[in-house]
């Protein structure tokens, strides 16, 4: 088994064990996110509670990549985020692609984002070990690669020993 095929089997063991058991709770889903989006046009507040009753909201493994295409990642609430995080990082692993909006949007929440306060020490561990190997599992752009060095460097650098973290 090569070096990568390690790294990749420990980082995804990593996101799955730490987020195992995550559920959506009262965060906002995808396509409340996409009702948001839009301003709310087209669908009244009970609709926008109902949502969620078509959506998995218990178990973030069993999401179905289509649904995590849906390109309306920069309105999720923290308890949204938490709870697709782990299916956005996989998805980074298996469909990267520098122009998906799903991949803009992950990065650039990682990026911006100064820590969920959801999430737990273990989950911070299991995010920063993703930003530091995504380039080294997938050809990632250079936008990207510089996105993923300053999240590191402002905020997820700090769950990784010394010895593993990167700079710009």
């Amino acid at each position: 088994m090569s070096d990568r095929t390690s790294l990749r089997a420990y980082i995804e063991k990593s996101i799955r064990t730490s987020f195992s058991g995550v559920r959506l709770g009262d965060g906002i889903s995808l396509r409340q996110a996409e009702v948001i989006d839009r301003y709310g046009e087209g669908c009244s507040d009970p609709e926008f509670e109902d949502l969620k009753r078509s959506e998995i909201v218990d178990d973030w493994t069993q999401i179905p990549f289509e649904e995590l295409e849906r390109d309306n990642i920069a309105h999720l609430d923290d308890a949204g985020f938490r709870y697709y995080l782990p299916a956005l990082m996989l998805s980074l692993l298996d469909h990267y692609g520098p122009a998906s909006m799903r991949v803009i949007g992950t990065l650039y929440n990682l990026r911006w984002l100064e820590g969920v306060d959801l999430l737990s020490t273990e989950q911070n561990t299991s995010v920063a070990q993703f930003l530091i190997a995504l380039p080294e599992l997938v050809q990632v752009s250079s936008g990207d690669n510089k996105m993923i060095n300053e999240a590191l460097e402002i905020y997820w650098g700090r769950f990784l020993p010394r010895d593993t973290q990167r700079g710009t």
